[in-house]
């Protein structure tokens, strides 16, 4: 046989045996970004859960368990990239609708549409006692996660297990057994990951008012994050942040800031300031804003009806009767305690970005109420909070809310230019 006919072969099967190893280091590729949406973690393991390398910082959206109120003309003005959410677990185990629930099917919507997905499960024993450790009940809550990894852990950059723990069961089980299940309910979501060679951050949390001194010594709280600290696939903490001023923010930055790894990151699924709100509901209306309303006939600012002259009052007035965009605005404007606040977007995304752990941010999107419900003086005023004001004001023609007054604005800017909050 001729040598060149020899050399030729050789050639052939050399380059062929090259393409097949580089095919298959590009199918490997493939299939670890398939498992790992965010290019911006690092995996401790060939699978399970991983830690975050982003060091960039962001401001997103809050649905809370209202998936349903998605709409993606809202989410394209906000101009965010970040979509938070949670699922209520035992709602979910008592129903069985995974598969056919309408706010899990719209939530499953959002990673085809480009946005990052932050997704919490919430264990409400609240609503029923904590079962024995490892009996029968607590495992079937336990497997109950694969069923729910199952249907969304594809479409999820980010799970946190948990919501509110130490405010969804009472004080006296905040040791145990909160500790016990919240632990075993994150070990079975890394199971999962890993069993299934799955990616994905795995936070804990949320631990909540931690600017209060009764929860910072708190041994419940403390021995959870302990844990955190310690678990070495624990991407790190998420906090809940309802507060009455801004320094409160910074107070419970600097308190977990310790109690995490530096390798590990914080992320805030919900705050604002509605506990300041709260303390100001009873104020009366002011001059200046009924000036407003009586100025003109044509700036569709019109006065509320006679009686209505505290702010509790006219917030009711407005649940019931959504107002001009330019109405609500006009109350904003002339309205102190909301005015001297309508920076917060700016002021406390500031304060997040001084902690270099912190990671991502979600505020609440859109108003939300129940209708034919009264608004009184001691309601928790969450309405006050959202970037869209879906409720206290007429819908945009397409069904689309309309941005807040300085919020929306504040808050696409971050997410833009941040010329306005640089």
């Amino acid at each position: 046989m001729p040598t060149n006919y020899l050399l030729k072969r050789q050639l052939i099967f050399y380059i062929s045996i090259s393409c097949l190893f580089i095919c298959c280091k590009k199918s490997e590729q493939q299939q670890r970004e398939a498992n790992n949406p965010d290019d911006s973690t690092t995996a401790l393991a060939t699978a399970g859960g991983i830690l975050v390398s982003d060091n960039q910082q962001y401001i997103g959206v809050n649905y809370n368990e209202s998936f349903q109120e998605i709409k993606t003309g809202e989410l394209s003005t906000s101009k965010t990239k970040w979509v938070r959410g949670f699922l209520d677990v035992f709602s979910h185990y008592d129903a069985q609708d995974l598969n056919t629930n309408a706010k899990i099917a719209k939530y499953l919507t959002l990673k085809d549409l480009g946005y990052k997905t932050v997704l919490n499960l919430k264990f409400n024993f609240m609503t029923r006692a904590y079962p024995a450790v490892n009996s029968t009940t607590w495992n079937n809550y336990i497997s109950f996660i694969d069923n729910i990894l199952d249907r969304v852990i594809a479409k999820t950059d980010v799970i946190v297990v948990g919501n509110e723990p130490f405010i969804e069961s009472e004080t006296s089980t905040w040791n145990e057994p909160l500790n016990s299940f919240y632990k075993a309910a994150a070990t079975r979501v890394n199971q999962y990951l890993t069993a299934h060679s799955i990616n994905r951050p795995i936070f804990v949390g949320s631990f909540d008012n931690m600017y209060q001194s009764g929860r910072q010594t708190n041994a419940g709280i403390n021995n959870l994050l302990a844990w955190c600290k310690a678990t070495s696939w624990v991407a790190g903490i998420d906090l809940h942040i309802h507060h009455n001023n801004n320094p409160e923010i910074t107070t419970v930055l600097n308190f977990v800031n310790d109690k995490i790894r530096d390798n590990q990151k914080i992320i805030v699924t919900e705050y604002s300031l509605m506990k300041w709100w709260r303390d100001n509901l009873s104020n009366d209306l002011t001059a200046a804003f009924l000036a407003a309303c009586n100025a003109s006939t044509t700036d569709n600012i019109f006065p509320p009806p006679a009686g209505i002259t505290k702010v509790w009052q006219y917030i009711d007035y407005a649940l019931k009767n959504p107002r001009k965009v330019e109405e609500w605005n006009a109350f904003h404007q002339n309205t102190p305690f909301l005015y001297d606040r309508k920076d917060y977007m700016c002021n406390s995304f500031k304060l997040f970005k001084a902690n270099s752990k912190f990671w991502v941010a979600t505020y609440a999107v859109r108003q939300s109420y129940p209708l034919n419900t009264d608004f009184t003086a001691t309601t928790d005023p969450w309405v006050l909070n959202s970037i869209f004001v879906g409720r206290s004001v007429e819908l945009l023609p397409s069904g689309d809310a309309q941005g807040r007054y300085a919020y929306l604005a504040q808050f696409a800017d971050i997410n833009t230019t941040n010329t306005t909050c640089p």
